[in-house]
């Protein structure tokens, strides 16, 4: 699975990386549902993925929740990710030391406001080979954002690939298929996540936030489209 949850959260149900050991930078460390032999990227309809149906129903609710609500309903931990992780002190490490342990090449953050943030850290993510991890996750403070995650995996250099549920795309960056979320809790937590993937990558930008209308979601799609190989 990519990015820090469990596998329907992202609508991204289809996830391979190979034979390699798999580590969500922001959660704990998951097994992804692998399915067989999969390379590259996909958009699937949702009723042809191959997963159990119990995360198919679960992603048609959170659809439908995300197209009538403009929100999903989600639990505490999976609002609060990003805060937990800025308060992680053993696992949230400076980039020159997460640096030496990667086999991704970290995407450049250099264009505004990314490259003019305050870069809490990072930590290895994807999977794990013999020339290092395939992915990285960085923790930033946004002026006027808040606290954003960057996550991104290469699945390539992991040797696996991934599948975009069809009905879940509401969003592109710059020019890639992209699903756009927003979690709230109970307590009216709120958080809100973008993954797209290109030829290499697969990528999730979050936000400590909702954002619920159209400025603000561009604003953060902006944002995304600033970020390269």
């Amino acid at each position: 699975m990519i990015n820090f949850k469990c596998l329907a959260n992202s609508f991204v149900l289809s996830i391979a990386l190979g034979a390699l050991p798999y580590q969500n930078a922001f959660s704990d460390p998951v097994n992804p549902i692998m399915p067989e032999k999969m390379q590259g990227t996909s958009i699937i309809p949702l009723d042809n993925h191959p997963v159990p149906d119990l995360l198919k129903n679960q992603a048609r609710i959170e659809i439908a929740q995300m197209k009538n609500q403009g929100y999903v309903d989600s639990d505490e931990s999976a609002v609060t990710y990003l805060d937990a992780a800025k308060d992680d002190k053993k696992r949230l490490k400076p980039m020159s030391e997460v640096a030496p342990t990667l086999k991704v090449f970290p995407a450049n953050i250099s264009g505004f406001p990314l490259g003019q943030s305050i870069l809490l850290g990072a930590m290895a993510s994807g999977g794990y080979t013999d020339e290092g991890w395939t992915g990285i996750s960085r923790l930033f403070v946004v002026p006027k954002l808040g606290l954003v995650g960057l996550e991104e995996v290469d699945y390539v250099a992991s040797e696996g690939g991934f599948a975009m549920i069809k009905e879940a795309i509401n969003q592109n960056v710059n020019g890639y298929p992209a699903i756009l979320r927003v979690k709230q809790s109970q307590s009216k937590k709120s958080l809100s996540e973008l993954t797209w993937a290109n030829n290499r990558k697969i990528y999730t930008l979050s936000v400590n936030r909702a954002l619920k209308n159209q400025q603000a979601i561009e604003e953060f799609l902006s944002l995304a489209q600033t970020i390269y190989d």
